[in-house]
């Protein structure tokens, strides 16, 4: 059955399609080759990690629940590996629980869709991480965004910590960069979302959360610099400027 919608304009991506369903995968492939995209398909973790370290794909959809390499861990070894620790991924999922989700974004996940789910939900998510990938042509020092030792360059879409590159994924990336460019005025928790996730997607505010959870520990010592402002949402400050949380 195909969910073809003629009206959504899509970047074209190379997707790595990862389920042991194959009913699911032939119809997930089915939808995305008709919006102009390359499919990649696998049925189990390790081939979608092997995959994903050879083929290069620009973003991965992710069922969690597969036999012996689940979909938490499969997400853990992409961001593990050089040549995917930038890799978007979008998981699925028939757990419904908080928990699940927190633990499938604390592995790295991007976005995360509840199974059941409309193939033209799944279709604009991918579509709105085309777009946050696509990125905003930036130069000259308008390219780098700096609070102390933590740096952005926008250009080449890497973050440094004391001069050493780390790896974020995507979502994180754009919501450093959204604190970052809006220095020590707070964002709102809707507001971060539509800047990190996309106009539109509908996601649980406890989503952004886990990323700035995640965010925090990797730019630390100075994770101190992104505060949170209780019941609104964060601010980032250059670090003689923190305040700490209460």
């Amino acid at each position: 059955m195909s969910t073809k919608n003629p009206g959504l304009k899509t970047t074209p991506l190379t997707v790595l399609v990862v389920d042991d369903e194959p009913d699911l995968v032939e119809l997930i492939a089915y939808n995305l080759e008709q919006q102009g995209h390359t499919v990649l398909t696998a049925n189990n973790g390790a081939d979608a990690i092997s995959q994903a370290k050879s083929r290069q794909p620009d973003l991965v959809v992710l069922d969690v629940m597969m036999p012996e390499l689940n979909g938490v861990e499969v997400a853990r070894r992409l961001r593990a590996q050089t040549e995917t620790a930038s890799v978007p991924i979008i998981m699925l999922t028939a757990k419904t629980e908080e928990a699940h989700e927190i633990e499938g974004l604390g592995a790295g996940a991007d976005d995360y869709i509840t199974k059941p789910f409309s193939m033209q939900v799944l279709l604009a998510r991918i579509d709105a991480m085309a777009r946050r990938t696509g990125g905003t042509s930036v130069s000259g020092r308008d390219s780098i965004l700096s609070l102390g030792a933590v740096s952005i360059d926008l250009e080449e879409h890497q973050v440094s910590v004391d001069g050493q590159p780390i790896s974020l994924t995507i979502t994180e990336f754009r919501l450093l960069s959204t604190l970052f460019s809006n220095e020590g005025k707070v964002m709102t928790r809707p507001a971060l979302i539509s800047s990190a996730i996309g106009p539109g997607v509908m996601v649980t505010e406890r989503t952004i959360d886990v990323h700035v959870t995640a965010l925090r520990k990797k730019i630390a010592p100075y994770s101190s610099m992104i505060s949170t402002v209780r019941g609104v949402g964060y601010r980032a400050d250059a670090p003689q400027t923190v305040e700490q949380d209460a």
